[in-house]
């Protein structure tokens, strides 16, 4: 009888320590939330929002204008940020579509650059296009970081 009692207050404290385990334990399915991943994506946004307009208001459709010329050091520019942001993305643990979103936007990019050195001009379609795809990726890259912020802080 006494070992019976003694195997039933085993079995408590161990399912209590399990218990309390569990109740410590965390399973994060989400990445955690970072906020200079957003001051980045926030000001690559702009500056290539930036870079569309520019080319559009400023640069003159005719007399080569848009050369490709004109703008390669920007692209330049622009792909290095991409880069990092994709790098960045890509170390975080359970972070893949963030990731994924920042390789298309990457791709796209290197699509667009191609286009225009090899056509060595863009119309006033084209980049409005392309600043239209760009603003939808980027609104897709903050949504999902604000994810992120109200998956690991939900709101009460």
């Amino acid at each position: 009888m006494l070992l019976q009692s003694r195997l039933q207050i085993q079995s408590l404290l161990i399912l209590l320590a399990l218990s309390l385990s569990f109740i410590s334990c965390k399973v994060q399915l989400v990445a955690p939330y970072d906020d200079g991943m957003v001051q980045q994506i926030e000001t690559t946004a702009k500056e290539i929002d930036r870079f569309y307009l520019i080319m559009l208001e400023v640069t003159p459709e005719e007399e080569n204008g848009r050369a490709y010329a004109t703008f390669q050091e920007q692209y330049i520019n622009f792909e290095v940020e991409l880069n990092s942001l994709l790098t960045k993305n890509k170390v975080k643990p359970v972070n893949e579509h963030s990731a994924r979103i920042c390789e298309i936007t990457l791709q796209l990019w290197r699509k667009y650059k191609a286009e225009h050195k090899e056509q060595d001009y863009l119309s006033d379609g084209e980049i409005k296009l392309n600043r239209k795809t760009f603003d939808d990726l980027f609104f897709a890259m903050l949504s999902a970081e604000k994810g992120k912020q109200i998956a690991n802080n939900p709101p009460e």
